[in-house]
């Protein structure tokens, strides 16, 4: 079981029908939101009403008075690439994100450009936890991840597939928007603080890299892909 919290997450997970132990809802919330005790009875869902206390201390602050016990989330092995699609195809592979705001930020921008999946290494990577479920708000509920041992593996197997590598670097020569959005496509983003692996930058087909105007030359993890995600979203 893992702990989610916050009213984006809660609500994502009761109307994506996850396996949910237990709904927590702080009784100070019920006048702002008076359907929210109709919608978990008509769901036939385990529900309890605490107060502030109770939920501070269960799932910390900035719970915004919803919270509740759900079922750990369906991590992907590598036979699931099988799911992707055969045509116009789009994953994400991020190689060694380790803060779980960046990778709950990241979650939320795949399911807002219709990616179809994010690829992680095993090691050297932020777990699915409580905290990226709520920085995803939601978003995670309709996101399939995946943890891999190795990370060329998968992309080789990609590359088999049919699918162009999209590598992502400061010293890209290639702009995303240049890039023929009709191919199937992984998108490759690095750790925040070394960027991709040289062994993922040799295996790239494009190098992509975001121009900028201003004094700083990088951007965060999850501003940069957002970028490139949208750049590249499928038509």
């Amino acid at each position: 079981m893992i702990k989610i919290y916050g009213k984006n997450c809660v609500y994502a997970a009761i109307h994506a029908k996850s396996k949910l132990e237990t709904v927590f809802v702080c009784n100070d919330i019920l006048r702002k939101d008076n359907n929210i005790v109709s919608l978990l009875k008509n769901m036939k869902l385990n529900h309890r009403i605490v107060d502030k206390n109770f939920m501070d201390k269960e799932f910390g602050e900035g719970n915004q008075g919803y919270g509740a016990y759900r079922e750990d989330y369906k991590i992907y092995d590598i036979d699931s690439l099988n799911l992707l699609p055969k045509e116009k195809g789009r994953v994400l592979i991020l190689d060694g994100i380790q803060d779980p705001h960046n990778l709950g930020a990241i979650i939320r921008s795949v399911d807002a450009f219709g990616y179809d999946m994010i690829i992680l290494p095993k090691n050297n990577s932020v777990s699915v936890n409580k905290t990226v479920a709520h920085i995803s708000t939601g978003a995670i509920e309709y996101t399939k991840i995946m943890y891999v041992n190795s990370l060329l593996n998968v992309v080789n197997k990609l590359k088999d597939m049919g699918y162009w590598i999209c590598g992502t670097d400061a010293s890209g020569n290639v702009l995303s928007s240049q890039i023929d959005k009709t191919l199937n496509l992984a998108i490759i983003i690095g750790s925040e603080g070394f960027g991709m692996s040289k062994t993922l930058v040799k295996a790239s087909d494009f190098l992509i890299s975001i121009p900028m105007k201003g004094h700083v030359n990088s951007l965060n993890a999850s501003v940069s892909t957002g970028i490139v995600l949208h750049d590249l979203m499928a038509d």
